[in-house]
């Protein structure tokens, strides 16, 4: 991912080219594809390529996606795809790091897969969309940046599989969000939003069914209905996305893990981790290492 010449550029934790996508889908424009796991720095890189385009994805921190002078901002789980012939610049925010998951693609899209994303990338319009924690989407970025990922039998047709299915993801809610456009009540966004701060703390239905007033049961409704899983569901997808940041980039033991999470029983996380993941923690952690 080159910088510009104003710029030093990203500090890049693990890079991957894949040439494999174009034997899965051959009419779909695809050239090479590059993965990428960087901190963006505050004073910015600059991203530019003829037929290519780029999709940025937050895993932390918050930033701007900067092209035709409109500057984007992501926060974590926020995803952009810009398309670099426009020229991008990328900044972290003042004092928030910015760790970003980077899928370039080279080649003009234009697959029958996932026509919506190519149709959109098409007319240079820049695509906005949030996967959280628990989010196949989500997942399917943890896979293609982990380096156990090459260790496959056949790590090149994983690689594409794994690609196809992202683009997928991103197809699909594309076609969900021009459906309905839903706008989510601001009791639901409060709900959220302090679920996102206190992930950590002791949080119950009855707890923030007394502090935003409103009947647990329809809470857990209307919660539902606008996110797309209970507050509860949404607390344990969030703490175990937190939890499996820690095993990989922390030496922590499981127990403090656990703990940092909001799950202190250690039992408890093991149960709810091998649960919801299909493996244990420390599985978890020695593939991605």
């Amino acid at each position: 991912m080159p910088a510009g010449p104003e710029h030093a550029g990203p500090d890049i934790k693990y890079s991957k080219f894949i040439h494999s996508y174009a034997g899965l889908d051959p009419e779909s424009g695809i050239g090479l594809v590059r993965l990428t796991s960087a901190v963006v720095p505050p004073e910015g890189f600059t991203v530019r390529g003829d037929d290519a385009t780029l999709m940025c994805y937050s895993l932390s921190g918050e930033g701007d996606a900067v092209t035709d002078g409109r500057a984007l901002r992501c926060r974590k789980y926020d995803c952009v795809w810009l398309d670099c012939s426009r020229r991008v610049q990328l900044r972290a925010a003042p004092g928030k790091p910015w760790e970003c998951a980077f899928v370039r693609v080279q080649g003009h899209m234009r697959s029958k897969l996932f026509e919506s994303l190519c149709a959109a990338l098409d007319l240079g319009r820049a695509v906005q969309l949030t996967f959280g924690a628990g989010t196949r989407f989500r997942s399917l970025i943890w896979q293609l940046l982990s380096p156990r990922t090459e260790q496959t039998p056949e790590p090149d047709s994983m690689y594409a599989h794994l690609l196809l299915s992202l683009f997928v993801e991103v197809d699909l809610a594309l076609v969900s969000a021009s459906a309905k456009q839903v706008i989510v009540p601001d009791i639901i966004v409060a709900i959220q939003s302090y679920i996102d701060r206190n992930y950590a703390s002791q949080i119950t239905l009855d707890a923030l069914s007394r502090s935003f007033g409103i009947s647990k049961y329809h809470m857990s409704r209307e919660f539902k209905r606008y996110i797309g899983k209970s507050p509860n569901d949404y607390l344990i997808d969030l703490r175990l996305d937190r939890a499996k940041s820690l095993l990989v980039d922390s030496g922590r033991t499981i127990a403090d893990i656990g703990q940092l999470v909001g799950i202190p029983n250690i039992n408890h996380f093991l149960y709810l981790f091998k649960s919801r993941e299909g493996i244990t923690p420390s599985a978890f952690r020695k593939q991605r290492i």
